[in-house]
């Protein structure tokens, strides 16, 4: 069962360093995962607070995820942005692992971004490709929305056939286009980790529809759409996946990939923020 009073608690305290620093709100949030903490888009002011410091916030430390969330503003647009996300492999329980959306969601988020790390399942997908996530398929075991209920006490039942903002999506398609960024849209396909696929797990995913695969950004999707945000999504591609050759595949080798995307995925961010 989410704890309300801890969200409440955390959404109080950022409220009040809001006030305190002169912010505004934010209206947008990011949220970027591994490998990805350093593509900030640009900030006129801004507030950076480790998320131990914020009462109720789950902590569990990672590699590739710094740990913080930035407050900032270009001229009177707030922004939310989650440097290092949480993990369901981690150990958390769900509600733990969404708990970032229900504070962005208290404090006025409308719109959120999730950028996370994914690895290829469609073979015309190379490394460094950003990936718009059009849809997906949640093959966790868990949903966020288990024992949370609506206004009126009854089970959270989401109509999910739009999860994924097609209008924005359509935006940021056309604006790479203009502009040259690695893009591509695809399917994600979300399973629990922290162990990678095995071939024949692969070879079912793809056969299923997924153009990529990764182990986060789907409960945060479902609980930012429950909390009426409008979502968007993009998976960096880090590693490719050959039918005949497979590769192994490691955590820093995720993560100096997630880094060599930071610059396209920067201006992208950017871009999405501060669309009228």
């Amino acid at each position: 069962m989410v704890n309300v009073p801890k969200i409440e608690e955390a959404v109080e305290r950022l409220r009040y360093l809001l006030e305190k620093e002169g912010l505004p709100r934010p209206r947008e949030a990011v949220v970027l995962g591994s490998g990805l903490g350093e593509a900030l888009p640009e900030l006129e002011r801004w507030l950076e607070i480790p998320v131990a410091e914020i009462s109720g916030w789950p902590c569990r430390a990672l590699p590739g995820h710094p740990g913080t969330v930035v407050l900032g503003t270009a001229g009177e647009r707030g922004l939310f942005i989650q440097r290092g996300r949480l993990h369901y492999y981690q150990g958390l329980e769900m509600e733990e692992v969404v708990f970032p959306v229900r504070v962005m969601a208290g404090l006025g988020a409308k719109r959120i971004l999730l950028c996370n790390a994914a690895g290829a399942l469609n073979p015309a997908f190379e490394k460094g490709f950003l990936m718009l996530v059009r849809d997906h398929v949640n093959l966790m075991g868990v949903n966020p929305l288990r024992g949370v209920t609506d206004s009126s006490g009854n089970p959270a039942f989401l109509d999910v056939s739009d999860l994924y903002d097609q209008e924005i999506g359509d935006y940021l398609v056309g604006l790479g286009q203009a502009r040259g960024w690695p893009l591509v849209e695809g399917v994600l396909v979300a399973v629990s980790g922290p162990s990678y696929e095995t071939g024949a797990e692969l070879r079912f995913f793809r056969l299923i529809g997924g153009d990529a695969v990764s182990m986060s950004l789907v409960p945060e999707a479902l609980m930012a759409r429950f909390c009426g945000l409008r979502v968007t999504g993009v998976s960096v591609i880090t590693n490719t996946w050959d039918l005949r050759r497979p590769l192994p595949v490691s955590h820093e080798q995720v993560l100096r990939a997630a880094e060599q995307a930071v610059p396209a995925l920067k201006e992208l961010i950017n871009a999405w923020w501060l669309r009228d």
